[in-house]
């Protein structure tokens, strides 16, 4: 099942505080709302990140500046709404098999980690740097994806295919950081064969074990 994260309407809505309220004091509208994200959308595809500016996503969605600024304090506010209303956030179905389970996690990570999104991604790494862009991303895309992920590792060590003691957020980190420096980086392609070794190395018990206890001290 994938869910897409849909735009906040107003600060009186779950997770709604998170944008600055209107400073005309008018009531949000989700269609224009929308008109505004999806009109960023096109032209970040179009002209990257850098390049894209309040005007012109104005310009384009049939608006006023003022109209945008009402509802984003700044860019990278507007562009962090759009890449976590876009995100998606799925669970890993209950196949009965751990390797099956494993490797559709696998290729979860491909699909938000590996595959190229155009400009987006980059414009990801440009938003971040806002500390309440980063924060309601880590809150409302990658805290529900570790969730799923932790789900499904764990039926896996349930039924004796996973080591009870495996350190489920690094062995993610671990995919996903493979992924991103071979796509990304390398500007590679990362075959069907390699992710199965991949989950092949999990299985095998090839996994980042959580410390002992008193080991760190």
């Amino acid at each position: 099942m994938s869910s897409r994260r849909t735009p906040k309407t107003d600060a009186g809505t779950p997770g709604g505080a998170d944008r600055p309220a209107a400073r005309g004091g008018r009531p949000k509208d989700p269609e224009l709302d929308g008109r505004v994200l999806d009109a960023a959308a096109e032209l970040l595809a179009e002209l990257g990140y850098l390049e894209l500016t309040i005007e012109k996503v104005a310009t384009r969605a049939g608006v006023t500046r003022k109209t945008v600024y009402n509802r984003w304090a700044n860019k990278s506010a507007l562009v962090g709404e759009l890449l976590i209303r876009n995100a998606e956030v799925d669970h890993v179905p209950d196949l009965g098999d751990t390797r099956a389970e494993m490797r559709t996690l696998f290729d979860q990570i491909v699909r938000d980690v590996g595959e190229s999104r155009g400009r987006l991604l980059s414009s990801l790494w440009a938003t971040i740097g806002d500390p309440a862009v980063l924060e309601r991303f880590r809150t409302e895309v990658l805290g529900p994806r570790r969730q799923y992920a932790r789900a499904a590792v764990q039926r896996g060590v349930a039924r004796g295919d996973l080591p009870a003691d495996i350190d489920v957020d690094l062995l993610i980190d671990m995919w996903s950081g493979t992924v991103m420096f071979r796509t990304e980086v390398r500007a590679d392609v990362l075959l069907a064969s390699q992710a199965e070794a991949m989950v092949d190395l999990a299985l095998s018990g090839a996994v980042p074990r959580l410390p002992r206890p008193g080991a760190d001290s």
